[in-house]
């Protein structure tokens, strides 16, 4: 039986040798994918591993060995970390991939930041680091280009901060903080990536289907029993997956250090991370045989019942408008599941939503016959020339077939619009401040007055520094018990600094920027180290009157102020002469605007003060860091969605020429120009793809939508014009791989091929 499969499947010579390859690439392809889905928990967790120690366990002062604060910081716009370590004991520990403690003023670096200060003025970086006594090793990197600094500091200054006593570093990292809405967006987003791999898979076991049907179609009328049949389909199947499985696990091996460049949170993979569970890659690879043979015996089930109708090339009766309801069906499981486990992340609920997801994107697949049959129907109607209506004759005829070669691309445009549409939300959800630098501006933020000072001082010699600007803080105390955060700073130099779209200054010396400040009467007071008010001295400030002429900065229709500006802006000349009095912490630096200046100004704070803060023009200031993170794995399996459609396409449009190249052969042969048969192909391929891709996409927008609607988002927001560029773009490269087989069709169904048929 087994010899005879391998006969029959390789009957056909080069053609037999074309297909085989061509399935065993796509299942090689398939393969991969699912390798590599399979092997990201494992990478995810070897990357946690190696920053776990970045969450210390928190230590009482008595058993604390060590003073920590990890402080995350930018350099040119790239994340950088730095850790500031102090020892109380002779036996502090070192962080994983420290071989020591640096003491004071030295550092140990990641291979990164030490490219970079190489490669880097001296005043730029350098003065943030110290003098660089080693490098981390990997163990303390998250990824192999992280910027990590480990710097050495004495544990007086470092007291007092915000630094944190340690006994010992964490080895295992902390679950990620995720909202349920987040981790639903996530399952979904991975059901999404992975379903359509699993369809891609079994679809290429069965390129081949239509010259295999002929064959076993005529053993079957020459005796051969179902049964015989049967196990005829399934070694011809096995053949494309015991080929095409190992191919993908050396795929798999080939692709790995360049997919361990694919960033996600803004870091790389190490290569060697990226290893799928040896139990779990043998079931996958047990599964895309068994995936392989079941397919083949499902295209068996006509030739089963009717061997002669097959030989003859009867037309099967056309799907029927049924086949929509398993999407339905679908779409109400996981609306209805959704408003089931509203809130909750347990593994039932995780399991139900998924599942549900994926009988949605399985329906796609199943109801893509019958609105292709739609398709080529109408297509016929419209018809005025012989290309069109031989396509629509096709689409109808065989709506099976004319949808199998497009329906990767289907499901990726409804996983892309799902995804565009979580990705909205996400985006939305993640923002930035309001408040932003305008270009040029740099903002230091720093732990004491003191240091405050002395960074004022630093940055005038600095070249390229145009001004300095101290922002003095403050707090006005009402009759009410409520104190509101003010700022003394006049009006028009902040507002030269940060970018508040529409507001102005006005003509008082008292602003608002929150609608909520009540009129009234204000006592003018500072914060003491114990975070207590402290009124100011009788007759030191005078009350601050704050009436309807205050509400200068911003226009009364700005909806609930602004993030990152106090309630209430005071200009200096409404507090008199003592106001240097108030403490200040706050600088704002303006500069030339090269990006030389502003790291030049980072630097120098920085070295006055390790633990300042500073923010520059352009840096994103994330209001919530877990839903960007999910915009970004959202992202990530949109890529490998669209990327699996350019491939499924790929090999579904060359396996259908092979099989249609006596029929092309023979329209050629009776008069058709090579010019009508190259349209006949385009219309084929492309007025489905149109159409279905427009109702797939649109299902997308609607179920998304609705998904985050039934999870208790009020205003979900609807995906931007960039899902509209990247469908056009998807469809138009779609449209470009069938056009890039023009130029076989060409040469395959020439009219003298027809003498060795």
């Amino acid at each position: 039986m087994i010899h005879l499969g391998l006969r029959l499947a390789l009957a056909d010579g080069r053609r037999s040798a074309i297909s085989v390859a061509l399935t065993a690439a796509a299942v090689a392809i398939g393969t991969a994918i699912l390798l590599f889905a399979i092997s990201f928990q494992h990478a995810l967790a070897d990357r946690d591993s190696r920053q776990a120690w970045r969450q210390p366990l928190q230590s009482t002062a008595p058993q604390a060995r060590l003073l920590m604060a990890v402080l995350d910081d930018k350099y040119a716009g790239q994340p950088f970390l730095r850790v500031l370590v102090a020892p109380l004991t002779t036996d502090a520990p070192a962080p994983p991939g420290v071989t020591k403690l640096p003491g004071p003023g030295e550092a140990f670096v990641s291979p990164a930041v030490a490219d970079l200060l190489a490669h880097t003025p001296a005043d730029q970086l350098a003065p943030r680091i110290g003098r660089v006594v080693g490098t981390i090793g990997p163990a303390g990197l998250r990824s192999p280009q992280e910027l990590v600094a480990v710097i050495g500091e004495d544990p007086g200054r470092l007291a007092g901060e915000k630094a944190t006593p340690v006994d010992s570093f964490r080895v295992d990292s902390l679950p990620p903080d995720l909202p349920p809405i987040a981790i639903l967006i996530l399952v979904i987003a991975v059901v999404g990536a992975l379903v359509p791999v699993a369809v891609f898979v079994a679809t290429a076991t069965r390129m081949a289907a239509a010259r295999r049907e002929q064959r076993l179609a005529a053993l079957r009328l020459v005796g051969a029993t179902p049964s015989q049949v049967a196990g005829l389909a399934i070694v011809e199947a096995l053949l494309y997956t015991a080929i095409g499985a190992p191919a993908g696990v050396a795929l798999f091996y080939l692709a790995r250090p360049w997919v361990a460049l694919i960033p996600l949170d803004g870091a790389t993979w190490w290569p060697d991370a990226i290893v799928p569970p040896l139990g779990q890659a043998i079931v996958l690879l047990g599964l895309v045989q068994v995936v392989g043979a079941a397919a083949a015996l499902i295209g068996m089930r006509r030739l089963s019942v009717s061997p002669l109708g097959v030989q003859q090339r009867v037309t099967p009766p056309a799907p029927r408008f049924w086949r929509i309801v398993p999407t339905l069906v679908g779409v109400a499981a996981l609306l209805i599941g959704v408003t089931e486990f509203r809130g909750s992340t347990s593994l039932d609920s995780m399991v139900v939503l998924g599942g549900s997801f994926a009988t949605i994107i399985g329906g796609i697949v199943f109801a893509g016959p019958w609105l292709t049959v739609v398709v080529g129907r109408v297509l016929g109607r419209i018809a005025r020339g012989p290309s069109t209506l031989l396509a629509a004759r096709r689409l109808s005829d065989d709506p099976r077939g004319s949808f199998g070669s497009i329906a990767g691309v289907i499901m990726a445009v409804f996983v892309a619009s799902v995804f565009f549409s979580f990705a909205a939300y996400a985006n939305l959800a993640a923002g930035s401040s309001d408040a932003q630098l305008r270009s040029g501006e740099v903002m230091a933020v720093m732990p004491s007055e003191s240091s405050a000072a002395a960074g004022a001082s630093r940055l005038e010699s600095i070249p390229g520094v145009v001004s300095v600007v101290p922002i003095r803080e403050a707090f006005l105390d009402g009759s009410a018990g409520v104190a509101y955060a003010s700022w003394v700073v006049p009006c028009t130099q902040l507002l030269a600094a940060v970018d508040v779209t529409g507001a102005s200054c006005g003509s008082g010396s008292i602003h608002t920027t929150a609608l909520g400040v009540p009129a009234g009467s204000y006592v003018v007071s500072t914060i003491d180290e114990s975070g207590n008010l402290v009124k100011a001295s009788a007759g030191t400030f005078p009350q601050i009157r704050i009436d309807s002429s205050a509400a200068g900065l911003l226009s009364p229709t700005f909806p609930n102020g602004l993030n990152g500006l106090p309630a209430v802006i005071i200009d200096p000349s409404a507090l008199g002469r003592d106001v240097e009095n108030l403490p200040f912490k706050r600088l704002y630096v303006a500069t030339d605007g090269t990006a030389a200046t502003a790291e030049r100004v980072r630097a120098a704070i920085q070295a006055v003060d390790p633990m300042a803060l500073v923010a520059l023009a352009g840096d994103p200031l994330d209001r919530a860091p877990q839903f960007a993170e999910v915009a970004r794995i959202v992202g990530l399996g949109l890529i490998g969605s669209l990327a699996l459609a350019g491939c499924s396409l790929a090999v579904a449009t060359i396996t259908g020429l092979l099989q249609r190249r006596r029929q092309f052969a023979l329209l050629r042969a009776a008069g058709m120009p090579i010019s009508r048969l190259r349209a006949l192909i385009l219309l084929q391929a492309g007025v489905p793809l149109l159409v279905v891709s427009a109702f797939s996409a649109l299902l997308g927008v609607v179920v998304a939508q609705g998904v985050l609607r039934v999870a208790g988002v009020e205003s979900a927001p609807l995906p931007d014009l960039s899902l509209l560029a990247v469908l056009g773009a998807s469809l138009l490269v779609a449209m470009g791989v069938v056009v890039a087989t023009l130029p076989a069709a060409d040469r395959l169904t020439r009219p003298q091929s027809l003498r060795s048929e």
